[in-house]
């Protein structure tokens, strides 16, 4: 497949122009994250040529140590392009427990109840990155790094992408069509979809922590006065995100480790006993962003770029994977990107429509999850523990909502 792009950018170079007669290029992606490779390799698997381009270095060699839980779905898709064998380490999940403080009501979803070997996994982001890198070279999928896409001009069958390569001169580049994923947000000029955002007015406490009791393979995400626990298996160890207001994760921080230590053993709950943490915990401001309509239908955000969701529930990258899966799978077998303009605007206009009910659901539950939880009184807390038991006890209610959480709400 290499040997049919029509740009002759390699790994870590910057592109030329696309010579006079040669077709343009099918799909540009901006952005060489972990979504932005999932949609490259996916198109790959379907014939469809695509080249990435991103500001930033390879991922090779940068350690990143944040836990990032990726579901069973999600790990199907990554298996099936390569990536998942190449991950170092992956904690499974095997156990979801879902609670609130101080109140009655409670949920848990186990493997069993999908019947499969696990519910998701935890693993490294950087290791994910690093795995993605590696199977687009295998691949054999160009990716342009330390190249930034300065603006996008459309035109009428093409769209010209003007990259600013890190050291070397400017160029220019046409594609059929622009995918916006990981990364993408420093264009500046053309037609890109504005965003919108809306903060939380939370903090999340980001680290690693040890536990007393600790039990292998159990996810625990509990509602624990302004914001969600969540406490995801490691080796031996919990990769924590706790929401809190700002002011208050300002106190806990500037009164040391053992006060913090001694507070989240208080929003945990005793079933984990002493807590200590094996990291100091990284502060990460919350917010909902949102991509608008795109002015041009052939400039396609994914991921990140087109929704940040609030970590509650770890729905964030699992949506953006769906997305990318979506978007090769909107383009004919056959066609390998060399559509005409009436086949390739009805191909994107399906992408959005099956997109829409999982990007709307997932956004709006994590959403209203985040809010609900945000309250901070007994009454709240009482009805939320309502909820939960409610969805319990009623089948069909704990079917949808582990498959929603597993699958996605498509």
């Amino acid at each position: 497949m290499s040997g049919s792009l029509p740009s002759p950018v390699q790994q870590g170079g910057a592109a030329d122009r696309v010579p006079p007669g040669r077709a343009a290029l099918p799909v540009a992606i901006v952005g060489a994250g972990p979504v932005g490779a999932v949609a490259a390799l996916a198109l790959a698997a379907r014939g469809v040529e695509a080249q990435l381009f991103d500001a930033r270095a390879p991922a090779a060699g940068k350690p990143d140590r944040r836990a990032i839980a990726l579901s069973w779905g999600t790990r199907l898709a990554l298996d099936q392009l390569g990536v998942w064998t190449r991950i170092g380490r992956a904690d499974p999940i095997n156990r979801v427990s879902v609670s609130e403080r101080g109140a009655f009501g409670s949920l848990e979803f186990t493997r069993e109840d999908l019947g499969t070997p696990a519910l998701g996994y935890v693993v490294d982001y950087g290791d994910l990155t690093r795995a993605c890198a590696h199977a687009l070279e295998v691949a054999a999928i160009r990716t342009g790094w330390h190249t930034r896409v300065a603006a996008i001009e459309p035109g009428s069958e093409v769209l010209t992408l003007a990259l600013a390569p890190e050291g070397e001169v400017s160029s220019r580049l046409e594609a059929r069509c622009v995918v916006l994923a990981d990364g993408a947000e420093g264009i500046d000029g053309g037609p890109a979809p504005e965003r919108s955002a809306r903060a939380y007015r939370q903090v999340a406490l980001v680290g690693d922590v040890s536990s007393e009791r600790f039990a292998p393979g159990r996810a625990y995400e509990r509602f624990a006065g302004s914001g969600p626990l969540a406490l995801l298996p490691r080796a031996g160890h919990h990769a924590c995100v706790w929401v809190l207001e700002p002011d208050v994760a300002q106190r806990l921080l500037d009164a040391g480790p053992e006060a913090l230590a001694r507070a989240l053993e208080a929003a945990a709950g005793p079933a984990f006993g002493a807590m200590r943490w094996l990291t100091p915990p990284t502060q990460v401001p919350l917010a909902l962003r949102r991509a608008g309509r795109s002015p041009d239908p052939r400039i396609v955000p994914i991921g990140n770029a087109a929704q940040v969701l609030h970590p509650v529930a770890g729905q964030g990258f699992n949506l953006g994977v769906r997305d990318a899966l979506g978007f090769a799978a909107a383009w004919p077998v056959h066609g390998s990107g060399r559509l005409p303009e009436a086949d390739l605007l009805r191909a994107l206009a399906g992408f959005a429509r099956t997109r829409r009910a999982d990007r709307v659901f997932t956004v709006a539950a994590t959403d209203l999850i985040a809010r609900l939880t945000a309250i901070d009184n007994p009454v709240a807390a009482a009805f939320r523990g309502l909820g939960l038991s409610a969805i319990d006890i009623v089948p069909r209610l704990r079917r949808r909502a582990l498959e929603a959480m597993v699958f996605g709400a498509a």
